[in-house]
């Protein structure tokens, strides 16, 4: 397919990707601050915190309703303290079947906002993408959560984007979108919990948000991307009352199948990290995948369902999954259980209202250019306001960082007061993203504060 179009050598565009990479991991540890400060080791997540666990009646309240809240400690890489005001809330939401659920969300404004005034909300979807609930955003964003927390490390370069943020004054927030039983690649699910965190957030009176009016940004990259995606199509029919400005997606998963492309590849661990999700979530699917997995296959999908990112993107690398199963790929596929999933799981279904930018590597070696060219191209058939930018130097793992900056300033761009909403779709082909007017200022500036953040500085404003 187009992928197969780039004969380029793979492994500059690889090197290039490790640099870049490398470049936003420094950055963000930056970010924490250059005096670490000691906790103590926080408690797993799921069956030791219990902070996570559902209260009684909790099925009563409405979605978005704060069940629990307490104030947090968030630091880079564990001990690395970043200088804001931070809280945790755990909110009534939605699961994929329609039934009442708990979920946690991080919320955080600058060290020296004045909270008296309502400000704008950026909800910044991680790419955490994995099953387990210890590499959830609001277990390894916070102080002490130790090796295990550092197993979600991939999370530390999304720091920047954080950083961006504040430095504006906003207030963010962090949803665990997968929910506390970790459903990356679902349908439907991740855009309850992310509009719920957004309500949440909102009835949040720390934060000081003005309710309903607050304009609200979503900004998400790759799995993240794929959360965001659902979310703009669920808000017009699930929480419409919500003021969403923008939603600015990342080279989203649009199209979970597709994903297999990358088997035996460098990129394998997609396609482990995606079954055993879905695995977990739905029950026909599980039980049919049993019937064909072998005992390796088992094991397997065992073992990556309890780690973290990194970890499987490492020990799953040019793993040929056909060895993995009893049938062919193909016949796997065909199966009813497992058709009806891949389909559910598609984006493009419902056109969003709020105006949306898309943004794609053309040599995107995990996640297929033509997939989220079909799923604008849907999107714009439906009414929406599409703004789709596509980067001719940047593959999955660069783009993350040098569409960055371009991404911000649109997202800044549409929570400006008085703002116009954009109407039609438009495409533009750029060499790079950070070639955009403006983007190279605005990636300096991101840059800067992370070195503030390194001198003990608090990012943003201190307002009166």
């Amino acid at each position: 397919m187009a992928i197969d179009a780039d004969r380029r050598p793979r492994g500059g565009r690889l090197l290039a990707a490790a640099l870049a990479t490398a470049l936003t991991a420094t950055a963000a540890v930056l970010l924490g601050g250059a005096n670490s400060g000691t906790a103590a080791a926080q408690p797993l997540p799921v069956n030791q915190d219990p902070f996570y666990g559902a209260p009684d009646g909790f099925e009563s309240t409405a979605p978005g309703t704060v069940l629990r809240t307490r104030e947090v400690r968030l630091a880079v890489l564990t001990v690395l303290p970043a200088h804001v005001r931070s809280w945790q809330l755990l909110y009534r939401t939605t699961d994929l079947f329609g039934q009442p659920a708990v979920a946690a969300t991080t919320v955080a404004v600058p060290e020296g906002a004045n909270t008296s005034h309502g400000r704008p909300l950026v909800s910044h979807q991680f790419f955490y993408d994995s099953t387990s609930p210890a590499c959830a955003p609001s277990y390894v964003l916070r102080q002490g959560g130790g090796l295990p927390a550092v197993e979600g490390i991939h999370s530390t370069a999304e720091y920047l984007e954080l950083a961006a943020s504040i430095s504006q004054g906003y207030a963010i927030n962090i949803p665990d979108y997968e929910g506390v039983d970790g459903h990356l690649a679902v349908a439907k699910e991740p855009g309850y919990m992310i509009l719920d965190s957004v309500r949440a957030a909102e009835s949040f009176a720390p934060l000081g948000l003005d309710g309903a009016n607050t304009p609200v940004a979503l900004w998400g990259y790759s799995g993240g991307g794929m959360g965001s995606g659902w979310a703009a199509e669920m808000q017009p029919g699930y929480a419409p009352e919500l003021n969403i400005k923008g939603i600015a997606l990342g080279a989203p998963v649009s199209d979970v199948e597709s994903l297999l492309h990358v088997n035996g590849s460098l990129f394998a661990g997609l396609i482990g990290v995606g079954i055993a999700s879905l695995r977990n979530a739905y029950p026909r699917f599980a039980e049919t995948t049993e019937k064909y997995l072998t005992p390796e296959g088992r094991a397997l999908m065992d073992r990556t369902a309890h780690q973290c990112l990194v970890r499987n993107a490492l020990t799953l690398m040019f793993t040929d999954y056909q060895r993995l199963l009893t049938i062919p790929i193909a016949d796997y596929l065909a199966l009813p259980e497992i058709r009806e999933v891949f389909d559910a799981t598609v984006l493009g279904g419902t056109a969003p209202t709020a105006p949306t930018m898309v943004y794609q590597g053309v040599y995107d070696e995990a996640v297929p250019w033509f997939t989220n060219d079909r799923m604008v191209r849907r999107w714009c058939d439906g009414g929406a306001s599409v703004y789709y930018k596509r980067d001719h130097l940047s593959e999955h793992l660069t783009l993350t960082t040098l569409g960055m900056a371009d991404a911000f300033n649109w997202v800044k761009a549409r929570l400006a007061p008085g703002a116009p909403d954009p109407a039609g779709c438009r495409t533009e082909d750029v060499v790079t993203m950070l070639g955009a007017p403006d983007a190279l200022a605005t990636q300096i500036e991101i840059q800067l504060n992370a070195v503030f953040g390194a001198l003990g500085r608090p990012i943003g404003p201190r307002e009166n």
